[in-house]
């Protein structure tokens, strides 16, 4: 437990990776950690760069749980969508869901594409909060949600679904976006597995990445040990974390067994929805579906860790060190501070996507990130 009142303030202090400050990109008479310092400082300025979290649930795995609570909850966070179901190129299809009230739609307006988490959703808090905050003044942006195929009440229209490293349907979406809004900012922003992807698709691109920035939130960076940690035999594991991300991979593809199974790849239905871990279900339906040899080759090759250092984007990243399913040992410190384009505010606290302060639960991240939005598109 943390009591927070008994530590001094510098005990929570967001602590900063980052490459030299001569190596940095640089704009005008800024780098990209100045421009962070002068824009965002109460993440990135290290006189007001603190989070201190809420004494009523300090603790990482309480305040995770709290969050997942709060998706079913929409009061206080009442976003309205206009929904697209976006066709790909071979026929699948995934919801894409524009926030509501469509804000500037000029051709050269900004806009914000959010992935969300594995199996996650526009109506999850974490999106909800970020959206409420972004959406209105000061900043007045347009978000769009792209997820995951078979998830948010689209059901497949084939028998391919998504994993970890799965950069086609965002590459398809965001080349989509930027043919018909060719003079607009675009502004990635990943939360957990979708961050993953979203660095993954980044680093991909290189040079040729049509976002001008991109924020990762909570990222697994290897995806291999995550996996692997989470299927160690803890009771979190067991019947917290693991057991309910595993929950979610089984209902999708419960709700979309008629599909998958009328596929050319054969699979074992009966298996894969006895798993009881995310490497079972991997290993009997992801890694067959998008032919892979195994649960480990679709984990080490979907890892965003290794395309670091290809990324010519400015990226900030943000994890907490007692995120209960992203772990301290899969961060890439080494990694982040060799690429001048990246940044990497780590937290003592703050839980898997949480981030709650103060006595009213009020989460500290749609700040953080609405300011680093801002930002960017200022950095000129």
């Amino acid at each position: 437990m943390v009591y927070t009142a008994l530590f001094p303030k510098w005990w929570f202090r967001v602590q900063l990776t980052h490459a030299p400050s001569e190596k940095q990109p640089q704009r005008g008479e800024k780098t990209f950690l100045e421009q962070l310092r002068d824009t965002c400082p109460t993440l990135a300025d290290p006189k007001q760069a603190h989070y201190i979290p809420s004494w009523v649930m300090p603790h990482g795995d309480m305040q995770t749980i709290y969050l997942y609570t709060q998706h079913y909850k929409p009061a206080g966070c009442p976003v309205e969508f206009k929904r697209e179901i976006f066709e790909f190129a071979d026929g699948g299809k995934a919801a894409v869901d524009w926030a509501l009230p469509l804000m500037d739609t000029r051709p050269d307006s900004p806009l914000i594409i959010l992935i969300p988490g594995i199996a996650g959703c526009s109506f999850d808090f974490y999106s909800r909060s970020l959206i409420t905050k972004i959406s209105q003044q000061p900043y007045g942006y347009q978000v769009v949600v792209l997820h995951s195929r078979g998830v948010n009440g689209v059901e497949l229209a084939t028998p391919i679904a998504f994993h970890g490293g799965m950069t086609e349907d965002l590459r398809e979406f965001v080349e989509h976006i930027a043919s018909s809004r060719p003079h607009a900012p675009l502004v990635g922003l990943g939360f957990s597995l979708g961050a993953n992807i979203l660095t993954k698709y980044v680093g991909e691109e290189g040079d040729s990445c049509r976002f001008v920035a991109a924020a990762s939130v909570c990222n697994p960076y290897d995806i291999d040990v995550t996996v692997n940690s989470m299927c160690l035999p803890s009771l979190k594991n067991r019947y917290l974390y693991a057991a309910a991300l595993t929950r979610s991979l089984v209902q999708v593809f419960a709700e979309n067994e008629q599909v998958i199974m009328a596929g050319n790849v054969k699979l074992n239905d009966k298996a894969i929805l006895a798993s009881r871990n995310i490497n079972e279900f991997n290993e009997e339906y992801t890694a067959k579906i998008f032919g892979f040899s195994s649960a480990k080759h679709l984990n080490t090759s979907g890892s965003c860790v290794q395309y670091l250092k290809h990324i010519k984007t400015p990226m900030l990243f943000i994890n907490a060190l007692d995120d209960p399913m992203c772990y301290r040992h899969t961060i890439p410190f080494s990694e982040i501070e060799a690429n001048p384009y990246l940044v990497l505010a780590c937290t003592r606290y703050g839980g898997h996507l949480a981030y709650y302060e103060g006595t009213g639960l009020t989460p500290w991240l749609p700040r953080q990130l609405a300011q680093f939005i801002r930002g960017m598109l200022e950095w000129k």
